[in-house]
């Protein structure tokens, strides 16, 4: 392999992306496999994608364009910042956590902001049960019924869709640790990249 292939194979970012309906437990995995991350010595960012977008009253089209031309979605706009300065720490692996409803979609916003990024999907899933004993752990009263219904239609909505590379792992009955590991293991993460 020449020189240059190597480097431009060590300077690939490389995104975890950590998928499934609100309540599966995306936000704790990605803690667990960042805690994991550093505990190896493997250097590298996460970022929850609900904060690229927790804004009031959003942005129109208008704002996003005079910011940056051609941009139509806030989150990749904040992404494309936030990776910026990563970057420039030299980091080429990212844990990314978010529903990711539509993935063709949220593929495409995210490669805007870190063009030619190899993404790995994982898709996690629960039943219904699992899913609102942990969302009536989170939310508050006057929320909890509209987040469950919005959690159902997501999860119906990722339990017939077909096709897609992605790693579908099943989170009931399983602990955090245990999840991040078999994640782990399908990841070829375990060593640190030369610097």
């Amino acid at each position: 392999m020449s020189q240059d292939h190597c480097s431009e194979a060590e300077d690939q970012v490389e995104i975890l992306l950590l998928t499934g309906p609100a309540g599966v437990g995306k936000s704790t995995l990605s803690w667990e496999i960042s805690a994991r991350l550093a505990e190896a010595g493997i250097a590298h960012a996460a970022i929850e994608t609900d904060e690229l977008d927790r804004v009031f009253p959003r942005p129109s089209r208008q704002d996003l364009e005079r910011l940056a031309p051609g941009t139509i979605d806030i989150s990749a706009l904040n992404l494309k910042a936030i990776w910026s300065v990563y970057r420039e720490l030299k980091q080429t692996r990212l844990i990314m956590s978010g529903v990711m409803m539509h993935l063709a979609f949220d593929r495409r916003w995210i490669t805007s902001a870190i063009p030619n990024a190899k993404i790995i999907v994982v898709r996690l899933m629960a039943t219904e049960e699992s899913i609102a004993d942990r969302l009536a752990r989170r939310e508050t009263e006057d929320g909890l019924d509209a987040q469950f219904q919005r959690s159902l239609r997501q999860l119906n909505h990722m339990t017939t869709e077909t096709g897609g590379d992605m790693l579908r792992i099943h989170t009931d009955g399983r602990s955090v640790s245990e999840i991040a590991l078999d994640i782990l293991a399908n990841l070829d993460w375990a060593r640190p990249r030369s610097a």
